[in-house]
């Protein structure tokens, strides 16, 4: 039986501090599983782990510097593996960073 509750999976890159661990809660607690994405491993299986516990969702962790060609495609080997279904604004996002970290363009250091 599905759960009513059950949304899909949300993919939140940041998610281990401000606005992406923000985004993180509400989706988590909006009936979403989620896919965390952040560079600081250890706060992000914080957030991961409290989230779950909170929210009884699935949430798994994936540690990558998107701004990195590799790390970002270990990224999208991840959601390749998903089976569920991903936002298409999500999926225009990574295709954003993608492009954007092949031009030498850098994220925001402030940004996990």
């Amino acid at each position: 039986m599905t759960n009513l509750n059950d949304k899909g999976t949300a993919l939140v890159t940041g998610a281990s501090s401000g606005l992406g661990a923000i985004y993180a809660d509400r989706l988590a607690k909006a009936g979403y599983d989620l896919i965390l994405v952040a560079r600081n491993v250890g706060r992000l299986r914080e957030t991961a782990d409290r989230l779950a516990t909170e929210t009884n969702r699935t949430v798994d962790v994936i540690a990558a510097d998107l701004t990195k060609p590799a790390e970002l495609a270990k990224v999208e080997d991840r959601l390749r593996q998903t089976p569920r279904h991903l936002d298409a604004g999500q999926q225009r996002g990574l295709r954003r960073r993608r492009a954007a970290s092949r031009l030498g363009y850098r994220q925001d250091d402030a940004d996990d």
